[in-house]
């Protein structure tokens, strides 16, 4: 094969699994070089995307218990069809195997998982500047600035390739909110592709709720393996109410609520960190609660209506003069369906000929016939002892989480 011109070889290898390229590339340097060159790399992307081929649903379980144990599980998107309890695979190397608490999907992109879970740390509070640093280590403990010695929980997000097992730990961002330490707040990720630096990116929002509600946003990027601070959107904050892994056209996005209480989404653009604000489709009732998330290359929004109602509106042409909403899926309150007032629902990925739509309700995967406008095959995905904190859908890829490979 090594006379073959390098296109020809691309589209042979391109079709193989992760696994099976993984084998090869240690029996020479000749195909080590080859399927790990980022051209390969990228062919062999674009080959899975389009075809959906080896498709898998990550799932984090959770314990509840003394302790919320976590464990995350794989399943085989071409297994989930039929009824009746699906049987995922526990993943006995994932990185975050060894802690404790809840593991967090909180998105997929090429391949790769940004996931989180939690740990002790000590950190530095400062009383003159009221701003928390760390954490510290017995080489960084200086205490002579009067700053104070505290245990917080903090994140411990990483990066990770489960077809090729490799991951990197990010770096902790400082909270830099004054008095952030003691007032409650929230926090969300996004992790994406950045198609204008050729970068992945992670982008933290931190909400602290003080008599003025205050917020952040912190940027990673994985080419430098560093984080810093974005602008802000002006005079509006984000509600993190219904959001979930809302990556889409390049952009982070979440609900803003401006002072006079009206919601609208905003766009924060991953490679020229600029914002826009879209707004919500017209919903066919005025009481509603919505989901934010991103299905098929698109931003989508759910929206629950008390009347039972539950429409899924995807974003077409995004970016784009004529962008607008459309109306994807419908469902109304059902004797077979479930109470949909307990949970959102949620897309979760296509079947292989596009006529299908795998559905997140409750506890239950559903497949949804697009053309016949129906659900088929409900599927139970947690046991007595578990329950499901997070679900994904990742293809496999030999995408690399090298800083010095990133891109």
């Amino acid at each position: 094969m090594s006379i073959l011109p390098d296109d020809i070889r691309y589209e042979i290898l391109s079709r193989l699994p992760v696994k099976s390229l993984l084998r090869l590339r240690v029996t020479s340097r000749f195909w080590l070089t080859l399927i790990g060159s980022p051209n390969f790399i990228k062919s062999h992307l674009k080959q899975s995307v389009k075809t959906k081929n080896n498709l898998n649903l990550i799932l984090s379980y959770y314990s509840p218990g003394l302790f919320d144990f976590s464990r995350l599980c794989r399943l085989d998107l071409d297994s989930v069809e039929g009824g009746g309890i699906l049987q995922p695979v526990e993943i006995n190397d994932n990185p975050l195997r060894h802690h404790l608490y809840k593991n967090r999907i909180w998105g997929t992109c090429d391949g790769l998982l940004c996931l989180s879970n939690t740990k002790q740390a000590t950190l530095s509070w400062n009383p003159s500047t009221r701003i928390i640093v760390g954490p510290l280590n017995q080489s960084n403990i200086n205490q002579n600035d009067g700053s104070i010695c505290v245990i917080e929980y903090i994140d411990i997000v990483v990066l990770w390739n489960p077809s090729t097992k490799s991951s990197i730990e990010l770096p902790f961002p400082l909270i830099e909110i004054k008095d952030g330490r003691h007032l409650h707040h929230y926090r969300t990720y996004g992790f994406g592709y950045d198609n204008t630096n050729d970068d992945y990116k992670v982008v933290r929002v931190v909400v602290v709720q003080d008599v003025v509600i205050n917020y952040e946003v912190k940027v990673y990027s994985l080419r430098s393996n560093s984080w810093h601070t974005a602008d802000k959107f002006p005079n509006q904050y984000p509600n993190f109410n219904g959001i979930r892994n809302s990556v889409a056209g390049g952009a982070m996005h979440w609900i803003s609520v401006d002072a006079d209480l009206n919601s609208s989404i905003i766009a924060f653009d991953l490679g020229l960190e600029t914002y826009r604000v879209i707004q919500l489709p017209v919903c066919r009732d005025l009481e509603f609660y919505v989901y934010l998330t991103s299905f098929g290359g698109c931003l989508s929004l759910t929206c629950h209506h008390y009347s039972g109602y539950v429409d899924i509106w995807l974003l077409k042409q995004y970016g784009e003069a004529n962008e607008s909403w459309s109306r994807f899926i419908t469902l109304a309150a059902e004797e077979n369906i479930p109470d949909m007032s307990d949970y959102f629902v949620r897309c979760i990925a296509y079947s292989k000929n596009g006529k299908k739509v795998l559905l997140v309700m409750g506890l239950d995967l559903v497949w949804y016939n697009l053309e016949m406008g129906s659900l088929e095959d409900f599927m139970l995905i947690h046991s007595v002892e578990d329950s499901v904190e997070d679900i994904e859908c990742c293809l496999e890829s030999l995408v690399s989480v090298d800083v010095a490979e990133a891109g």
